[in-house]
């Protein structure tokens, strides 16, 4: 009965450590993917102002996020788009963007669907920095910050950028 029950045993607490490791990885990745998307009860990006309509008020953390980020690929990328960054350099940009957008997301105090417009940003912002740690992706990647950069300000109304920035 012994050479039963021990093996049965220890079935049992591999399939219950192999389920707590799976959940702790799921909790994980979902954490992770609904930060970039959601905060303090918000929900996902709603739909942007375009063309001749309202654009949404920054506040102070918003401008200073968003200057923080204009700085650190400004600095990285080279000027001619036609020139790559090399791997220590796309690195640490990708650090700089996650820790960008995690001070955005820390701090941004914007009404409801202002918040959502910028989640949507902040989301192509990482996209863009994932790509980066990529030798294959790298020029998409920094591409897409460039793009999301270039985007910002049309969401947003000015001012975009702190005053010692512009």
């Amino acid at each position: 009965m012994k050479a039963i029950i021990q093996p049965l045993a220890w079935g049992l607490a591999m399939a219950s450590m192999l389920a707590l490791a799976s959940g702790v990885a799921l909790d994980v990745v979902v954490d992770t993917a609904q930060a970039t998307v959601t905060h303090d009860g918000h929900g996902a990006p709603a739909a942007s102002p375009v063309g001749g309509e309202q654009q949404w008020a920054t506040d102070a953390a918003l401008r200073e996020g968003m200057t923080r980020l204009r700085q650190a690929v400004d600095a990285a990328l080279p000027a001619n788009p036609a020139q790559s960054i090399s791997e220590r350099q796309a690195l640490a940009l990708q650090a700089n963007i996650e820790d960008g957008v995690s001070y955005l997301i820390a701090n941004c105090e914007l009404e409801a669907q202002a918040d959502a417009a910028l989640h949507g940003l902040l989301a192509d912002l990482l996209g863009g920095a994932n790509a980066l740690a990529e030798p294959a992706q790298r020029g998409e990647g920094a591409q897409q910050l460039v793009t999301v950069l270039q985007r910002y300000p049309t969401l947003f109304a000015p001012p975009h950028w702190n005053e010692t920035a512009q």
